[in-house]
């Protein structure tokens, strides 16, 4: 999709690296100038790589713009990395359970599974 993008609204050549791995060899391969950018999460930023204090994640936790900002502001002081704007992809989880198994123990949400759970 990137390429796609970069190679639709721009003169630049693009050259497509994939399986390179997870967060730790992507964010390795841009501070050494093998890759020039990759799609990360705020959230992987903010834990995995810049694993700020406890007190500074309750500060961001819970808020999507106060994440981001404290996200793009730490990168580019520590690292030099700009962060693009965001573009609307969320990480956010969710279960699956099989339907008829949901129905029997009347389970739709998460908090049913819970309670579901504590009754046992």
């Amino acid at each position: 999709m990137y390429t796609m993008l970069i190679k639709g609204y721009t003169d630049y050549d693009v050259a497509t690296k994939t399986g390179l791995g997870g967060t730790k060899i992507c964010f390795d391969a841009m501070t050494n100038n093998q890759i020039d950018l990759y799609p990360e999460y705020t959230g992987t930023g903010l834990l995995a790589i810049l694993q700020p204090s406890q007190k500074d994640i309750d500060a961001v936790t819970g808020d999507k713009e106060k994440t981001y900002t404290y996200v793009k502001t730490a990168f580019e002081k520590r690292y030099h990395i700009k962060w693009l704007q965001p573009i609307g992809f969320n990480n956010a989880y969710a279960l699956m359970m099989r339907k008829k198994q949901a129905g029997d123990l009347g389970v739709k949400t998460i908090t049913n599974l819970k309670q579901y759970l504590e009754r046992k």
